[in-house]
């Protein structure tokens, strides 16, 4: 495992021997004390709060299912979720805060495995990081923050025009919806299916759409002949999407400038407001609301995965509010706003890890 981090003039010793990595607990929406301080973490970051943690801090949470491989770092007690490993009891020999950067230096996401992708444990106990001594950790953790710290105060900057933005969207919401009309679905949106025929030769781009609210994404480019028999259709800007096999958590948006034109498959539901009646981006963010969401579920029956499938008939007559007309256009423009926001945001995290990884390979090869 030593391969991973290519030249390196420490010595290198076994993850097993340095830690003990733990699987995280299952902890439902329902039951989280969302106004709690406690950070909970999924595969790929904090995903809400709760009012009790399950590890000392700090705790290094490494994702395990979903976004296999992530590593994330949090300075205080948390509570990762069972699609995670977490680390947060660390040996003498090792600062917490190098062992991060050590695993954020390694790709773990091309070593998912079995056919619900996943990491092994395994595969961790087994990897071999570089040790420094530990007053030279020490040294090349504060160096690595000091030519990093500029760039993650501008991100946090940004995070925080973004929360603002949420915060008063979701006044905004509560306070529109107090006097509105509430309405079938089907009232104020239609059902559209833009079948696409397939060619052999011709490239296809499909679309995603990714659970907790968390907006659509490209999926990789596939010709005709390599969807062979799967049925696609077209998705236009501003087409409300549901994936109905995990819309019960949240794989709910709508499609962006850049989806145009992409297709999805028979999973993707997209409806279309009527004009002046209602706008995708209000449906949207009521439909990833409690209420929204626990209509879509009782819209979804099973148990959970494939089993939860969103049924036509029954989204179709889900009630949602209706406000004004214009206070929805309103309300549109200022979740753009937010959406472009979260988009910079992301753009400068691509950005700033990959200067992290330069300097971590430099500091790999004692640079720093």
């Amino acid at each position: 495992m030593s391969k991973f981090f290519g030249e390196t003039r420490y010595p290198l010793v076994a993850v097993r021997t340095l830690s003990r990595i733990k699987y995280g607990r299952g902890l439902p929406e329902r039951i989280r004390a969302a106004e709690g301080k406690k950070p909970v973490y999924g595969s790929n970051g904090i995903i809400g709060h709760h009012d009790s943690a399950i590890t000392c801090a700090p705790t290094i949470v490494i994702g395990r299912k979903g976004s296999v491989g992530a590593v994330n770092y949090s300075e205080t007690d948390c509570w990762p979720i069972d699609t995670a490993y977490f680390i947060d009891e660390f040996q003498d020999s090792i600062e917490p805060y190098w062992m991060f950067l050590c695993l954020t230096g390694v790709n773990l996401t091309i070593h998912a495995q079995g056919p619900k992708p996943g990491i092994r444990r395994e595969l961790l106990y087994d990897l071999n990081i570089p040790i420094p001594p530990l007053e030279e950790q020490h040294r090349i953790v504060a160096r690595i923050e000091a030519l990093t710290r500029r760039a993650d105060e501008a991100r946090r900057l940004t995070l925080e025009r973004e929360d603002e933005l949420d915060t008063f969207l979701k006044a905004a919401y509560l306070k529109m919806i107090q006097s509105a009309k509430w309405k079938p679905l089907n009232a104020v949106a239609s059902l559209v299916r833009r079948k696409v025929e397939t060619q052999p030769d011709r490239e296809y781009v499909e679309m995603g759409v990714r659970s907790f609210g968390k907006g659509t994404f490209k999926k990789p480019i596939l010709t005709g002949l390599q969807l062979g028999n799967k049925r696609v259709y077209h998705i236009d800007e501003g087409d409300l999407v549901f994936n109905n096999v995990f819309s019960w958590e949240g794989a709910i948006a709508v499609a962006q400038p850049d989806d145009h034109g992409r297709v999805g498959s028979h999973r993707f539901i997209t409806y279309v407001p009527l004009e002046g009646e209602a706008t995708s981006e209000f449906l949207c963010h009521h439909f990833l609301s409690h209420r929204g969401l626990e209509d879509i579920r009782a819209a979804s029956p099973g148990s959970a995965g494939r089993n939860r499938t969103l049924g036509l008939k029954k989204l179709e007559r889900i009630n949602v509010p209706v406000p004004d007309y214009e206070e929805q256009v309103r309300f549109q423009e200022i979740a753009k706003r937010r959406r472009e926001i979260r988009k910079k945001s992301g753009q400068a995290q691509e950005a700033l890890t990959a200067y992290q990884a330069a300097v971590i390979a430099k500091a790999f090869r004692g640079e720093l």
